[in-house]
């Protein structure tokens, strides 16, 4: 199952400002097999974000609308656990451990068997597993849709197209060596990109998975370590959190639709704007 008369994606020069199309013969973009360019290959940021996630023309076939399909759950998922998180986190850790591999709710389940409240290898093994659980998803997409998908990842403004071209710079030079920069807190590399670059390059599921599970267990450990050693006082502050979680439950609640009710106005302002200076015209 391949795509029609597809260019692939044209990149950034390092001044940001736009190239000119190559002139050469380009290679359709494989729908069942993304692009083969390994580190070093063919840059996917590009100056304007695709609109879909996958090529224009692609014919869908099984493996594209089960992947389509898993995206569109985690999108789901990601929103309706957003404003969950802390009643869950009050209520059980070790259950938002299982749903998310939240790693505040990884050090909460370490101070909570510190306390002799659980076993702490099911918190391990349960919070590393929930941790990776999405991550081959984006490899997957990034083998079925290639360099257009990386690039429909692409966050809007100038500072999420400096990270993507730094993490797409970065897992082109070291390949699967880059994903451990995804598990460090505070750095800014997109992980999702990364993951797909590695769909991209080539790099083989079983290689993938193995390496994914490996940082995320040694991340996991350490925030269950952490939690083990503060004890008490972490329990003590996760009782008092429990009191307060449903505040700020709805507190998220209403930054959501705040969020989306502006985000629609500004649309709708952007469309009447633009048919006007057409009816103008």
């Amino acid at each position: 199952m391949t795509s029609d008369d597809q260019t692939p994606a044209r990149p950034l020069p390092s001044d940001g400002s736009e190239q000119d199309p190559p002139t050469g013969p380009t290679t359709p973009v494989s729908a069942d097999q993304g692009t083969t360019s390994g580190p070093g290959g063919a840059s996917a940021a590009t100056p304007e974000r695709p609109k879909t996630l996958w090529p224009e023309g692609t014919q869908f076939g099984r493996a594209d609308k089960i992947c389509g399909s898993l995206l569109a759950f985690i999108t789901a998922f990601s929103l309706v656990m957003l404003p969950l998180r802390p009643v869950i986190l009050g209520m059980e850790p070790l259950a938002l451990v299982a749903l998310t591999g939240s790693r505040t709710g990884m050090v909460a389940s370490g101070a909570l068997a510190a306390t002799g409240h659980g076993w702490w290898p099911v918190a391990l093994v349960i919070g590393t597993l929930s941790l990776v659980k999405f991550h081959w998803i984006f490899w997957w997409a990034g083998k079925l849709w290639g360099d257009w998908f990386v690039a429909s990842l692409v966050g809007p403004g100038e500072k999420a197209a400096k990270r993507a071209k730094r993490a797409e710079a970065i897992t082109r030079k070291y390949d699967v060596l880059a994903m451990l920069l995804t598990f460090i807190p505070f750095v800014p590399v997109p992980s999702p990109i990364v993951y797909a670059i590695l769909g991209t390059s080539g790099t083989s599921l079983r290689r993938f998975l193995a390496l994914d599970v490996l940082w995320a267990l040694v991340l996991q450990s350490l925030y269950l370590y952490l939690g083990w050693r503060i004890g008490e006082p972490a329990v003590r502050l996760l009782d008092e959190f429990a009191r307060y979680s449903w505040y700020l439950t709805g507190a998220i609640l209403v930054f959501i639709v705040v969020g989306a009710f502006r985000a629609a106005r500004k649309e709708a302002a952007q469309k009447d704007a633009g048919t006007e200076m057409t009816d103008r015209a």
